[in-house]
């Protein structure tokens, strides 16, 4: 019988003020993220984690991956709880019914000297020795958003010391121009951010106020899309403000929580979890 392989992909919304803080084991990472595959059982072999930094200091993390069934049609999990806590699931139980399997794995630098050695982290971890199967709800329920897939979910865990704190901060008197399509947000402190950041990050600041969607940057500035549209990297879960007035509604400008001079500036995506299975 022939096998085949395929990959999915999960890049989960890691929170900015969970990420201000180092986890501790056993920390939520990021709550239940969604997946679909084609309909029917398929097998986990492995997990390759890209994880990008907030700054260029030497951070090695471990993270570890629960998997669980869609709970109905198209329905999440009871969420785990809050990020950069414990598991404190209201109602574990019903989490518990739906769990499909764990897998741990530690992530490690890129071996050698260098940005990419400060900047980023690969690691690849394979399910051995026992499989972690996936496998519709015993009720038939249909999950997916297309005919013929199915939905299952991952979480993440902290399985030790995981450090994802940044150092790029807003600078005195900083502000933003419009110019066009784009805004110019202008002083930065910190770390260089054109090494750890790049064109379509979306970045919060450390207290989950939302800065934007990165357009371009240069070493003093970062300019953010200022158009209107549904972003392209982030569909479904941000939209681009029209103007300066949009962007201070959406950002909570003039309200508790204003962006303030030294508040660090974090890529809320700085995850990409491939998922390696077969049928």
């Amino acid at each position: 019988m022939k096998t085949n392989y395929f990959n999915s992909l999960i890049v989960p919304l890691v929170k900015a003020s969970a990420q201000h803080a180092a986890f501790a084991e056993g920390d939520v990472v990021f709550d239940w993220a969604s997946f679909d595959i084609p309909r029917g059982a398929a097998r986990v072999l492995g997990a390759t984690i890209t994880y990008r930094k907030n700054s260029v200091i030497n951070q090695v993390g471990c993270l570890d991956l629960i998997f669980a069934k869609d709970a109905g049609t198209n329905t999440t999990p009871t969420s785990l709880g809050t990020p950069n806590a414990l598991i404190s699931a209201t109602n574990f139980a019903t989490t518990a019914k739906n769990t499909i399997g764990f897998m741990s794995g530690k992530m490690s630098d890129f071996a050698g000297e260098g940005v990419l050695t400060t900047a980023s982290t690969v690691q690849t971890m394979y399910n051995s020795p026992s499989p972690i199967i996936l496998e519709p709800s015993e009720d038939g329920t249909a999950s997916g958003t297309n005919v013929g897939y199915d939905r299952y979910y991952v979480a993440g865990l902290a399985s030790g010391a995981l450090d994802m704190t940044g150092l790029v901060a807003i600078g005195p008197s900083a502000g933003v121009d419009i110019s066009g399509s784009n805004g110019t947000f202008g002083v930065i402190d910190g770390t260089d951010p054109t090494l750890v950041f790049a064109a379509g990050d979306l970045l919060h600041a450390e207290d989950d106020i939302i800065v934007g969607e990165i357009a371009s940057q240069d070493t003093n500035n970062i300019v953010f899309k200022f158009s209107g549209e549904t972003s392209a990297n982030h569909s479904g879960t941000y939209t681009v403000p029209a103007d300066i007035a949009a962007w201070r509604i959406q950002n909570g400008a003039g309200a508790a929580g204003d962006l303030a001079e030294d508040d660090i500036l974090y890529n809320v995506f700085p995850l990409r979890i491939t998922l390696h299975l077969s049928k």
